[in-house]
């Protein structure tokens, strides 16, 4: 079958190439899965390089994320069978969906809402589990009001249609182009990011969430406008990542609390509480998504696609991050 493959560390995408590979071997608690599609995620890109303390497969095929059709089952899978539309993220230490089938750990498999395309449900497994794992560290309350950052990109606007079926009242900060399709998701303030800064349009005390996925100074502003909570997935948690798969080395885990030492002393300062999101391989937190997202319409979008022939033969365009690559 054919996969595109880690040839070497490196963050251009130049360094994955599509070869022929031979299947994996079935195991018990595993999914054979025919994949259609996966999104090129920007912890790709990092997984790529290369990390000193995590043993690559060889070879390693490319890819944490997908979505495709369950072709076989192990002998001790009981929730799924041949014929499911299913997606999955995966374990930083079990990458690999970039391929014309893979096998994969049922227990990080969902099944797809009946009102999302498989071809869809490859964009945003990573970006729906994520959104959902950050949204319910939150333990909001109907009405309550949170401000989401980024709200049009692949997170957060699959943190928008969360929060809207929570029950919340969204502010968005995004472009002019996407201000309609917020409208249409039900964001009832989006601040044009382009014009102002959502730290002087709103004011202190005004929010009761924030969802941040840019990190820097945009989390210090949302810091200071002192809201009850705070979720971001640039403030990385060290006690958390055991949930990517990876043991970080003792030496990194006091590098990075250093580097999060300036997010921890502003949200200190302003009674604030800070969560690191972390997302992790979870087939069930997937799932619980995955059943949100069928109980009312879901908006769709639109991706750029690339197929994996066009890949064999032109290789990656420079920019592909965000873009849909389909494997039938």
């Amino acid at each position: 079958m054919k996969a595109i493959i880690r040839t070497k560390a490196g963050k251009n995408l130049s360094n994955m190439q599509v070869q022929e590979v031979e299947q994996e071997e079935l195991l018990p608690h595993q999914v054979r899965v025919k994949m259609v599609s996966s999104r090129i995620n920007p912890v790709d890109i990092d997984l790529m390089k290369g990390m000193p303390f995590l043993n690559y497969k060889k070879p390693q095929i490319g890819g944490i994320d997908g979505a495709g059709e369950v072709i076989a089952s192990g002998a001790k899978v009981q929730n799924f069978q041949a014929g499911d539309q299913v997606f999955f993220y995966r374990k930083f230490t079990d990458i690999g969906t970039w391929a014309e089938e893979i096998v994969i750990n049922a227990a990080d498999v969902a099944k797809i809402p009946e009102n999302v395309s498989t071809k869809e449900a490859g964009a945003i497994a990573l970006p729906l589990l994520t959104a959902f794992d950050a949204l319910t560290q939150l333990e909001a309350k109907t009405d309550e009001r949170i401000l989401i950052h980024g709200a049009a990109g692949g997170v957060g606007f699959q943190a928008v249609q969360l929060a809207k079926k929570m029950g919340l009242k969204l502010v968005a900060t995004a472009g002019p182009k996407d201000v309609e399709i917020l409208e249409k998701a039900g964001v009832e303030q989006i601040i044009n990011y382009r014009e102002a800064d959502f730290s002087e349009v709103l004011e202190t005390g005004e929010l009761d969430y924030v969802f941040d996925v840019l990190g820097k100074e945009v989390l210090l502003k949302s810091l200071a406008l002192k809201p009850k909570k705070v979720v971001s997935v640039a403030y990385v948690d060290t006690e958390k990542m055991g949930k990517t798969g990876i043991k970080m080395p003792g030496i990194l885990k006091f590098i990075m609390k250093l580097a999060m030492g300036k997010f921890r002393r502003v949200a200190k300062k302003h009674g604030v509480q800070i969560i690191g999101q972390v997302t992790g391989a979870n087939g069930k937190m997937l799932q619980a998504a995955s059943d949100m997202l069928s109980e009312s319409p879901f908006i769709s979008r639109s991706y750029q696609e690339l197929s994996l022939s066009e890949i064999e033969s032109k290789g990656f365009p420079e920019k592909s991050v965000g873009k849909l690559i389909l494997f039938s």
